[in-house]
């Protein structure tokens, strides 16, 4: 069966969901198996055209898929290159009447609806409006984890037998410089870069509220009333939240000890993460986030929030904490500077299941996939 990959152009500051769409991509280009894997490219012009005119059809009470500038380009792409199936991975589908799959990041406009960065200024409707119907017309829907495949059930009512897990695969470049297949870039002195003073936690998250960096902040206080001084280093896009943080920091006194570094080079996270007393990973929303696979395969000790399908996916390496709980923050960060060779032992855990975790059993576990739905395929042309 051949399999078209839908894409389009996406900017590295959309974070995690860049690094994903990239690998697989990337992946693809080598992939060799028993169904054929095509990349269909769009230009970031003609998608976003697309959406003027989604927009355009629902004010004149149009169906949103009418007319759409994409869909004659990809006809015609899908019919020269003899697509049986497209996939489009956490994208918008393009409907041209051909079967597709829809890999679904997250749900958790339905789960934690009260996050504003899903549902204020008509992101909650957007959402809605972009996967509730697509979901349930789609051929096969993939998700990262079995918590995601429930939930997803739950809210679109799709049969059980459409949707399947595919945890996402650690990031390859962490892979590649673990496994000692590429050289890591030198290791910058980020603490004269940066001025940091301290031994530090390591948090590479836009600032989201979702991200949760205020409770992280909070768990600090704590552990600086208890007489244990250590920095945090921010890195990521702002989208809003970066001035309450850093107000927070202010009011708690930790002004000297927080370092936001905005977006910063590839070279520079290796570093943060090599030097990292851990990654403190403390978000509300996952499970199926790349920092911490990133984190286990580079050796960095991690301590990730206990959040529903967390263990299934990261093992026994991880040490959890409850992420409304800074009680618990704290805790887990003390466990982590106070108990070094268990730390150690937790981190090769992780990292074994983090290199494990890869886009070469993705891609098998995606051929596996399309073993069972080629026998339906084959029944029209």
């Amino acid at each position: 069966m051949k399999v078209g990959l839908y894409t389009v152009d996406m900017p590295a500051t959309l974070g995690g969901g860049f690094v994903l769409r990239d690998d697989l991509l990337r992946a693809a280009s080598h992939f060799t198996g028993r169904h054929a894997l095509e990349q269909i490219r769009m230009s970031s012009g003609v998608h976003l055209q697309t959406r003027w005119k989604k927009g355009w059809n629902l004010l004149r009470g149009r169906p949103k898929h009418d007319d759409l500038p994409v869909a004659a380009h990809l006809r015609q792409d899908v019919l020269k290159k003899g697509i049986q199936l497209l996939w489009f991975n956490h994208i918008e589908p393009v409907h041209i009447d051909v079967p597709y799959v829809l890999n679904i990041f997250d749900l958790q406009h339905r789960l934690q609806p009260c996050f504003p960065e899903v549902s204020a200024n008509g992101q909650w409707e957007h959402r809605e409006a972009a996967w509730a119907d697509n979901i349930r017309r789609a051929a096969i829907v993939t998700v990262g984890s079995q918590e995601a495949k429930e939930q997803l059930c739950h809210f679109y009512g799709v049969p059980l037998d459409n949707v399947f897990v595919l945890p996402f695969p650690t990031p390859q470049k962490a892979i590649d410089i673990a496994l000692g297949k590429i050289d890591a870039p030198a290791l910058q002195d980020v603490r004269a870069k940066y001025g940091i003073r301290h031994d530090f936690l390591f948090y590479p998250a836009q600032f989201w509220p979702h991200k949760n960096h205020v409770n992280l902040l909070h768990a600090l206080a704590l552990l600086r009333q208890r007489g244990r001084e250590i920095s945090l280093v921010l890195t990521g896009a702002d989208h809003g939240n970066r001035g309450h943080v850093e107000a927070t920091a202010a009011e708690l006194g930790l002004s000297d000890l927080v370092h936001s570094c905005g977006f910063v080079p590839y070279e520079d996270i290796l570093s943060f993460y090599h030097d990292a007393s851990a990654l403190s990973y403390v978000s509300f929303f996952g499970p199926e986030n790349l920092p911490p696979l990133e984190a286990m395969a580079l050796e960095c000790p991690l301590i990730l929030s206990d959040i529903p399908g967390v263990h299934a996916l990261h093992g026994d390496g991880p040490v959890l904490v409850e992420p409304r709980k800074p009680q618990s923050i704290a805790d887990g960060i003390a466990y982590v500077l106070d108990n070094p060779q268990a730390v150690a032992e937790r981190v090769k855990m992780a990292k074994t299941v983090a290199l494990a975790n890869n886009c070469q059993l993705y891609w098998e576990r995606f051929q596996d996939m399309l073993d069972g739905f080629e026998p339906v395929r084959r029944c029209w042309p």
